[in-house]
């Protein structure tokens, strides 16, 4: 069966995502969509049409919605399209190693080379970038975004919203609250409340 796919996001990095994301059996990149400047609609990425975002309704039953931000600001264009009645691909590229019994929620994109350990759940449209590592029985909430090469170790929750940066490292049993930022390369050793900027190591 082929999914019939529409990209949310028009920046620099949804070329890279598509070019990676056509590796997925039985997906099929059709355009990109735009909500912020129309004229953009006059472009193509990566070959493929740029649709604005309000016109798109005549597309719904046809094609799914995957989001290439990674920017936790995407949650209010995704929520919006999700009241529109529009449906979530969840992506996992080929080389990566997700444990059958973890479960992705929708609209969850899995970069390559990325291992995800049994018995976690990765909440609805999480981005996870390349050759990150999520250990087991782990929780990551809604619209977090967990960027290239980041450790997050067993047993933590990872609220939503939440951005962790390249590189960095959560050890086991950590929790992080929604909205927190932890810079690249950071190591955290402790719990971090809720809104918190957390950088260096520890």
């Amino acid at each position: 069966m082929t999914t019939r796919l529409l990209v949310l996001g028009t920046t620099p990095y949804t070329e890279v995502f598509i070019d990676m994301f056509e590796a997925v059996p039985g997906i099929v990149f059709e355009g990109c969509v735009e909500n912020m400047d129309r004229a953009r609609c006059g472009e193509t990425i990566a070959g493929l049409p740029v649709h604005w975002s309000d016109g798109l309704d005549a597309l719904r039953d046809s094609h799914s919605l995957v989001c290439s931000l990674a920017t936790t600001r995407r949650a209010g264009w995704i929520e919006e399209m999700a009241q529109r009645g529009f449906s979530f691909a969840t992506l996992v590229h080929p080389s990566s190693t997700v444990s059958r019994r973890t479960a992705l929620r929708p609209g969850v994109s899995v970069d390559a080379g990325t291992v995800i350990a049994g018995y976690s759940c990765i909440g609805g449209w999480v981005r996870i970038g390349r050759r990150a590592s999520l250990g087991h029985h782990t929780e990551i909430g809604d619209f977090s975004t967990i960027h290239p090469g980041a450790v997050v170790s067993g047993n933590c929750r990872i609220g939503r919203c939440v951005t962790i940066g390249t590189g960095a490292i959560v050890i086991d049993g950590r929790t992080i609250g929604d909205g927190a930022m932890i810079a690249a390369g950071a190591v955290v050793t402790r719990d971090v409340p809720a809104g918190a900027l957390v950088a260096g190591n520890p």
